[in-house]
């Protein structure tokens, strides 16, 4: 990593701009920046009503920039730039897309929140059928335990759910034997469901 002129004080400045009836930006300069040699100036920018009261964040980026070129006029330049709109659900203030980077498509927090939790609702509940409808299928093939154990791979990487079904209620060892099986790291994270 390049050293830069900018001290650790400097990486932290809050940059603020008032839009009036209570809405403020406040802004700072990404960590990323000063992370990794040659990342463009990018500042992470809040938008705030009322004390206290967050309204989302997104970022605004100069890609000719750098944490050993840019200057504060260059963060301040990049403020300034940014726009505020209604959303066009609720009329609250939302980030205008076309001078932030953001993946809020001119909505809210609030909308693009209640769109995200919705979304989610709705595919937990498709899984929950769909699990439901095999454990059904399960039983009438005579099994009588579910087993969800979550794989904990030894040499890293991400942790996967696998289901076992048996016609007899497992002991912890052979529930231990099976997550092993698998190249889990951990032998106890598990659940066992009656059918």
């Amino acid at each position: 990593m390049t050293k830069t002129e900018h001290t650790s004080t400097a990486k932290r400045k809050t940059y603020v701009r008032d839009m009036g009836d209570g809405i403020r930006l406040e802004a700072e300069v990404s960590p990323c920046v000063f992370m990794y040699a040659g990342y463009p100036l990018q500042i992470q920018v809040t938008l705030h009503r009322h004390a206290g009261e967050c309204l989302g964040d997104a970022l605004a980026v100069d890609r000719t920039k750098t944490a050993s070129t840019y200057k504060r006029t260059d963060v301040e330049r990049l403020l300034r730039a940014v726009r505020i709109a209604p959303c066009p659900r609720c009329s609250s203030p939302a980030f205008d897309p076309a001078t932030v980077e953001t993946n809020r498509t001119g909505l809210c927090e609030v909308c693009f929140m209640g769109d995200l939790k919705s979304k989610y609702a709705a595919n937990e509940e498709a899984e929950q059928r769909k699990i439901a409808a095999r454990d059904r299928r399960m039983k009438r093939k005579g099994m009588v335990v579910r087993i969800s154990g979550w794989v904990h791979p030894q040499g890293g990487g991400d942790d996967y759910q696998v289901d076992w079904y048996l016609n007899a209620a497992p002991t912890p060892d052979q529930v231990r034997k099976l997550l092993s099986e698998q190249g889990s790291s951990v032998l106890d994270d598990y659940q066992i469901i009656e059918l």
